[in-house]
């Protein structure tokens, strides 16, 4: 427990930003000339001094981490609320609220802290446990009802409920307690004020009520929970009642990837008493008895979307799946007249690209060339190197089908210098080198503006800067991942403020020394221009490594000798993957740099050695360690092919298995467009460009993409 909670305190580290500080669009303003303003100058002994009782507090020392911290608060340090926050938080771990509140206190009004909004909630904390509950409660009503709550809502409710009951104001204390019931109905909590409203003779719940709870659990990911609370509605309830119950179990086991047979005949049964959500109830019955692989019959439920609720937000999509199952199955042929629909009745849906798509490759699969020329070429106009590089691609290999040669290298010639290292340049020069036309990976186009822009040297009188300074100063503590959050709360101020020109080199080296690589490869992403699509010397080369960096290094050097992994292969998944973030968490549960989940993890975990906790994923080192062993071993089972290895690792080894088995005798360019999945379709492809590009970059190699697949896997025990 003691591990995960310093866990949870490096990604507070990381995550801390002021609002709007994670928008992709790139500050605004004119470059400034002036001086930047001078941060008082800090003491050595104290930045020390500091490090120490950071290292204190991570080691679970809570003693010497208020002796050192405390012995701070009246130092020269310019970070001097850190100070402050590890003696408040020491204090509160060995249970002195007495001399945690005064300083939980301070920092909660201290409007430039980072801390500020963590300590207002450790205030209240404090004066509940000082037995203060009158003050603690009206501390815990302003704070929980704010939309950005930076501490736990249910415990403030819970406690809520409590001062109102100490109180003697019964009815109070039953509305806090109903609230959180109702509210958040997946907090540990949650029971126990259940409970206490039972003590007060009002823990009786409406049907309405548990079906309300219901929805919540199942909007948080609490799917059994949310089972077992629509069970409690019996069926001598109303048939609007029963109804409504039977619409959330369905909608439950759709999203929780359960029983879909049941789920979809539970909707489809209900959907037209289902009111304002009659549409969406019908098109996810579909969904979920195409899951089942009942295909025909979501394929008639599609139609029904479309006749009986064409102007809903699921009419468009259903006309397109209709179109797409019958693609997905093979059968090409009625596969066009879905995909002519969705164009014909809804022209300007989101689903049109795709439908075009779809519509020129199942012509071009049926060998009908002159059809599927017309759907590609509109594709082809796109911008974009997957949405455009695909059409214009397939154009190419579309008019070479219908024996004009010339008109298809010129196209594949155009399409490589357009889109240097893309899944379909790299394709592109796989089809010309087949037609005896060899052209490097930028192609043989000069581009317009080819010079990229420089990137000056670091101005280190910008390390005056308070944002810089205070950055500073936490890394000469050892404190790297705070520097870099610091950092990252004053980036879109500090680039308005100096220009992106003169501040840019300095957040970039700054983000290095403090291991974060994550910052540098958006930026790089965001100012480089087309430094990225030229060779990587000169001016340009500084963008290409801070867009492609070896980042952790010397751990993925350690381990990626666990597996079968390529060089660079690592780091090119860990770009897709986290964008080198160590404590990302995706919808999925997938956790850290390498984007591992639990599950698999726990069979891993012993293949290397570990014992699998919770918090080991977050941990870069072990992150990589069992990534590496597991990347690499589907690296190995399938014949280190890019693209099926890296599709592997994003659906399991058992789809790509099916889609060899049924299409292993096609070329590459053809087994990936008819992989089934569309994010594992398009992440092979994403994966391949940036290997190739760490190739190019590292290690001076020109990465060339096979047509040709081995469809022979390995068969083993590496099914998960």
């Amino acid at each position: 427990m003691l591990r995960r909670a310093l866990i949870a305190l490096a990604v507070l580290a990381l995550c801390a930003a002021p609002a709007g500080a994670r928008k992709k669009s790139k500050p605004k303003g004119k470059p400034g000339s002036a001086a930047p303003a001078r941060a008082p100058a800090s003491d050595p002994e104290a930045v020390a001094t500091l490090g120490r009782a950071n290292l204190a507090y991570r080691a679970g020392d809570f003693a010497t981490t208020f002796t050192l911290a405390s012995s701070l608060e009246a130092a020269t340090l310019r970070n001097r609320d850190y100070a402050v926050y590890l003696a408040a938080q020491a204090a509160f771990l060995l249970g002195d609220r007495d001399r945690a509140l005064p300083r939980f206190r301070k920092l909660a009004g201290a409007g430039a802290s980072r801390f500020r909004a963590i300590a207002a909630w450790r205030v209240a904390d404090c004066l509940w446990d000082l037995g203060k509950t009158d003050a603690a409660r009206k501390d815990y009503e302003r704070l929980s009802g704010a939309a950005d709550a930076a501490g736990d809502r249910g415990v403030a409710i819970y406690r809520i409920g409590e001062a109102w009951a100490a109180g003697g104001q019964k009815a109070k204390a039953a509305a806090a307690w109903r609230r959180l019931t109702l509210e958040l109905p997946a907090h540990p909590l949650a029971a126990r004020a259940f409970a206490r409203l039972g003590e007060l003779g009002k823990g009786v719940l409406t049907a309405r009520e548990r079906i309300a709870r219901a929805e919540r659990l199942t909007a948080g990911r609490s799917w059994n929970q949310a089972l077992a609370e629509l069970a409690l509605v019996g069926d001598g309830e109303p048939p609007e009642i029963r109804i409504l119950r039977d619409f959330w179990i369905g909608e439950t086991l759709f999203h929780m990837r359960r029983q879909y047979a049941r789920a979809g005949e539970l909707l489809i049964q209900v959907h037209d008493q289902m009111g304002g959500r009659a549409a969406q109830a019908l098109f996810h019955g579909a969904r979920a008895l195409s899951r089942a692989d009942r295909d025909d019959e979501a394929i008639r439920w599609y139609g029904e979307v479309v006749r009986k609720y064409p102007r809903t937000e699921f009419a468009a999509e259903a006309q397109y799946l209709s179109g797409w199952l019958e693609y997905n199955r093979g059968d090409f042929r009625a596969a066009l007249p879905g995909l002519e629909g969705l164009l014909a009745r809804y022209p300007r849906s989101k689903w049109a690209d795709d439908a075009v798509w779809y519509l020129g490759y199942a012509h071009y699969l049926l060998g009908e060339h002159d059809a599927a020329l017309r759907h590609l070429s509109r594709l082809a106009g796109h911008g974009g190197e997957l949405e455009g590089g695909k059409g214009r691609y397939w154009q190419a290999r579309t008019l070479a089908a219908l024996g004009r040669k010339d008109e298809a290298i010129a196209g594949l010639r155009d399409l490589v210098g357009r889109y240097p290292f893309s899944w379909y340049s790299l394709l592109a020069r796989a089809r010309l080198a087949e037609a005896g036309v060899t052209v490097g990976p930028f192609g043989d186009r000069t581009p317009s503006g080819a010079a990229a822009a420089r990137l000056a040297a670091v101005d280190e009188a910008l390390a005056a800067d308070p944002r810089i300074a205070r950055a500073d100063e936490l890394a000469a503590a050892g404190m790297a991942v705070e520097a870099g959050a610091e950092l990252r709360r004053g980036e879109e101020a500090f680039l308005r403020e100096y220009g992106a020109a003169r501040a840019l080199p300095i957040l970039l080296d700054r983000y290095r020394k403090a291991s974060n690589y994550n910052r540098p490869w958006r930026l790089a992403s965001a100012y480089g221009g087309r430094a990225l699509d030229l060779p990587a010397d000169g001016d340009a080369r500084p963008w290409w490594e801070h867009a492609y960096p070896q980042a952790y290094r010397e751990l993925v050097e350690k381990h990626q000798g666990l597996g079968a992994n390529p060089p660079y292969y690592l780091y090119a998944i860990m770009r897709k993957e986290s964008g080198f973030h160590p404590h990302d968490v995706s919808y999925a549960d997938a956790i850290g740099l390498l984007q591992m989940i639990p599950p698999t993890t726990r069979r891993v975990a012993p293949q290397v050695g570990l014992e699998y906790t919770d918090d080991l994923l977050y941990d870069p080192e072990l992150n990589i360690e069992v990534g590496a062993w597991y990347i690499g071993h589907l690296a190995e089972k399938f014949k280190q092919q890019i693209p099926l290895a890296a599709g592997s690792f994003n659906s399991g080894p058992r789809p790509v298995m099916r889609w060899l088995d049924r299409y292993g005798d096609r070329p590459i360019d053809e087994l990936v467009e008819l992989v089934a999945f569309t994010q594992t379709r398009e992440y092979m492809k994403k994966v391949t460009d940036a290997y190739a590009r760490y190739l190019y970059l590292w290690a001076g190699q020109d990465y060339r993409q096979p047509l040709t697949v081995d469809r022979e896997y390995v068969k083993n025990d590496l099914d998960y």
